[in-house]
């Protein structure tokens, strides 16, 4: 599939473009995200977020719910509607609250979302397309939030190692995750989850849909395994490949400001948030995901 140069497209119409590590993240300045955009630009951002990853659009304190909504609805996918309503914005079930908010003496964020690393909906027989992330409140120099390129990983890897993870499969637990995620819910919740979203199994080895180029696709660390092999043999492959995809030259590593948005492809990444002081420091994030609603592969 022919790319589109979308750093071209880009600086034709007068936009900035920054890229912030060597294999993801890359800044885009001259937005206002509460603007419908135009095809050309919609087309830009999208290449743009397929080729690096992440994208960060800074500046946007007044973008309200309805309308970070409606730029994610802008780049395909149907956005979730997240099973735990209560974490969700009262008039948005599509936004789900990130963080350690309370109101009227209940919490209306999840603290523990994102603290692993993980690829968002990879339990899911149609997994994420892209995620979208609005800081609304974050403390300063804390939790911060990396991502992994897991092309740039795969393609790194020896040959021989390439060799013997071809074919593999990786066996997803939304029931393993969930326990994880919120270790408040019931165990009708638990049971709940179960029934709804039966476990899933996915290649270890994704092409990527628009890139045609292949990435390690692991899922996540507190609900995948590799399928197919001893427990402890497993584990040990899965640690593997997921430390060697997470080293600092395939991440890139975001530290939050106020109005922040950004814009990642699920489908060949993986994210990982960093713990913060959430005793004394206060951290808000509204989020987005849409699901592909095509064959994953």
């Amino acid at each position: 599939m022919e790319q589109m140069d979308w750093r071209a497209a880009a600086a034709a119409r007068g936009l900035t473009i920054m890229d912030l590590a060597d294999h993801a993240g890359t800044a885009i300045e001259g937005l206002d995200l509460r603007e419908p955009l135009d095809t050309q630009t919609r087309s830009l951002i999208r290449a743009a977020c397929i080729d690096r990853v992440v994208l960060l659009f800074r500046g946007q304190q007044q973008l309200p719910p309805a309308d970070f909504l409606a730029f994610a609805r802008q780049f395909g996918g149907r956005p979730d509607l997240h099973s735990l309503r209560h974490y969700c914005l009262p008039e948005h079930h599509e936004i789900f609250v990130v963080g350690n908010v309370h109101e009227k003496q209940a919490s209306v964020g999840s603290p523990r979302v994102g603290l692993n690393w993980h690829t968002d909906h990879y339990h899911l027989p149609e997994p994420g397309l892209f995620t979208y992330l609005h800081a609304i409140e974050v403390p300063v120099g804390q939790g911060d939030t990396r991502y992994a390129n897991g092309i740039a990983a795969y393609e790194a890897l020896p040959p021989e190692k390439r060799a013997q993870i071809e074919g593999m499969k990786v066996l997803h637990s939304r029931a393993r995750l969930f326990k994880n995620l919120f270790p408040e819910a019931s165990e009708e919740e638990m049971e709940a989850e179960r029934r709804k979203i039966p476990d899933v199994i996915h290649p270890l080895v994704r092409t990527h849909p628009e890139l045609s180029r292949r990435g390690l696709y692991l899922g996540g660390e507190w609900g995948s395994c590799i399928d197919g092999m001893g427990a402890e043999e497993a584990q040990a492959l899965y640690d593997e490949l997921l430390h060697h995809m997470i080293q600092d030259r395939f991440c890139y590593r975001h530290a939050w400001q106020p109005g922040d948005v950004l814009m990642s492809d699920n489908r060949c990444s993986m994210h990982r948030a960093s713990e913060w002081d959430e005793q004394t420091k206060v951290r808000r994030l509204h989020r987005i995901i849409t699901i592909d609603d095509r064959a994953p592969y």
